[in-house]
């Protein structure tokens, strides 16, 4: 019998883990905006496409919450530090998803580097281990890798893969295979007011799924954001507030059968108003 429950156990953890966003949640700001994973520039590209970091200019910390269907037992907390060197930007994450009896710890180390003006590449090395009550603590390792070409002023290309070795995460009797995802996106941008973006995720055993995402700036001080992800279809919007280096995310999902995902950030550059000079 207790067996048995640890069985039923471990296919829980692996619902979690597949479908459940234990992988893919993105922060706050790609939550507004349909779970766009590519072209995130914010400090939460820690959470995705590490190549986003490679533009930026000042040293960062941010701390995230995300409540994945109203459910404690999905939550999702996460840390991020940035730090911008001559040689490319260095960065760390810290994220932990699930509750007490069953939860996820991922840690990542991550470099990104831009090459001339127009094309940033970026590396990520993940670690991830499941604690299960009950069971012994279970562990792998795998890769992301991402890029972003800056074709024109307005338009924006980027590439994102996560696990492309197709890395499993084994238990004492089975294993199980980590999610593979491709994305890949576009992003039209109308001067510094308005950007939208199309990406494309495929992940290995699930069909292509669309999502749109776009972002209204208000004199660098407000964004407004919204977008539509399709299969299955959620409807996402939220708002970021920036008060000269603390900057505050919130962002909110709406699932048609599941309801409503809540995520909020803060994120803090130092030396902001020395850059600003």
């Amino acid at each position: 019998m207790s067996k048995m429950i640890l069985n039923l156990c471990l296919m829980l953890a692996y619902c979690m883990l597949t479908y459940a966003q234990t992988l893919q949640y993105s922060g706050p700001v790609s939550t507004s905006m349909a779970h766009v994973r590519v072209l995130d520039a914010s400090a939460w590209a820690t959470l995705t496409n590490v190549s986003n970091l490679a533009t930026h200019k000042l040293v960062s910390v941010g701390a995230a919450y995300q409540l994945r269907f109203n459910l404690e037992e999905l939550s999702s907390r996460a840390a991020t530090f940035v730090v911008p060197t001559s040689y490319g930007t260095c960065s760390a994450l810290l994220l932990q998803s699930g509750y007490q009896k069953s939860h996820y710890n991922r840690y990542a180390l991550s470099y990104s580097r831009l090459f001339g003006s127009k094309v940033a590449v970026g590396f990520q090395y993940n670690y991830l281990s499941h604690y299960l009550e009950g069971a012994d603590r279970s562990d792998a390792f795998y890769l992301a890798l991402g890029l972003k070409v800056h074709t024109t002023e307005m338009w924006t290309i980027g590439v994102f893969i996560q696990n492309p070795e197709q890395s499993k995460i084994a238990y004492t009797n089975t294993s199980y295979a980590l999610p593979t995802f491709f994305n890949v996106a576009v992003q039209w941008s109308a001067a510094s007011h308005f950007m939208m973006i199309t990406e494309f995720e495929k992940e290995i055993e699930h069909d292509l799924v669309l999502k749109t995402g776009m972002q209204f700036n208000f004199n660098n001080k407000v964004m407004v954001r919204g977008g539509l992800k399709a299969k299955p279809v959620e409807f996402t919007f939220g708002s970021g507030f920036q008060f000269g280096g603390l900057g505050i995310d919130v962002g909110f999902s709406h699932h048609q059968q599941l309801g409503l995902t809540s995520s909020a950030g803060l994120t803090y550059a130092f030396n902001h108003k020395k850059q600003i000079q």
